[in-house]
């Protein structure tokens, strides 16, 4: 498993329990927290730095905690060759 994506699962999972019940991004970070999970158990996670770069475009506004974290993800699974 990749320490990264451990630690943004936990993070989406606090900011899914965290967003407002209605939210218009709450299904989006409940579908990232289900992509993440499913990555998780890949040998080869490949395109996830990609899409988790895409993510964070789409949270800088609503959870920049959130949209740090994911790039912080990303920037680490980049250095590890992924």
């Amino acid at each position: 498993m990749h320490e990264p994506l451990e630690e943004l699962l936990t993070h989406l999972k606090e900011a899914t329990a965290a967003a407002e019940e209605g939210a218009d991004n709450q299904a989006e970070i409940a579908a990232l927290t289900r992509e993440v999970e499913r990555r998780l158990g890949e040998q080869d996670p490949e395109g996830v730095v990609d899409e988790l770069r895409d993510h964070v475009q789409r949270f800088e506004v609503s959870h920049p905690s959130l949209a740090a974290t994911i790039g912080r993800a990303a920037d680490a699974l980049s250095a590890m060759g992924l």
